[in-house]
């Protein structure tokens, strides 16, 4: 019985902690994208995470001074083993990590904010700018996400 507490505790921590935290992809290694534009209606947010397997793209609407809604819309599908070479072969880390966490005036404006975010074991950088305006180091990322967030959004 002393030997079927602990397993019981174990089980149980394996289970909290296996659980999603609001992530949208659990992964050792996942990019995320997503642009917002916070003084407009309709589906003004858009969240995308890309691992080794999947994509998967949230979009939410602004309900004014209460903020974001519910997720309005998850797309999903599959990523390539060739799509995920590419993808992350435009990731320079070291580039990413000497940015600033916001470059220019994301959002002033109406104009819209994008950002790119790396997460892997022993390093996060998220770095936000103006829409459409990426800096020149991760460029060629940011327009590589916004492509893959544009195929997964949904037409109307």
């Amino acid at each position: 019985m002393k030997n079927f507490i602990p397993a019981i505790l174990f089980m149980a921590f394996m289970i909290i902690t296996g659980c999603s935290q609001g992530d949208i992809i659990e992964s050792n290694y996942t990019i995320k994208s997503g642009s917002s534009f916070n003084m407009c209606t309709g589906p003004c947010y858009q969240e995308m995470s890309v691992n080794e397997s999947q994509a998967v793209l949230r979009v939410r609407e602004y309900k004014g001074e209460g903020g974001l809604s519910e997720l309005k819309v998850e797309s999903k599908r599959a990523v390539t083993p060739q799509e995920w070479v590419e993808i992350e072969s435009l990731v320079d880390q070291e580039a990413l990590n000497a940015l600033p966490k916001v470059i220019g005036c994301p959002d002033c404006a109406d104009g819209g904010a994008e950002w790119v975010e790396i997460q892997s074991p022993g390093f996060v950088k998220k770095v936000t700018f103006e829409y459409g305006q990426p800096p020149a180091q991760i460029k060629e990322l940011a327009d590589r996400l916004r492509e893959t967030r544009e195929s997964l959004s949904p037409r109307e």
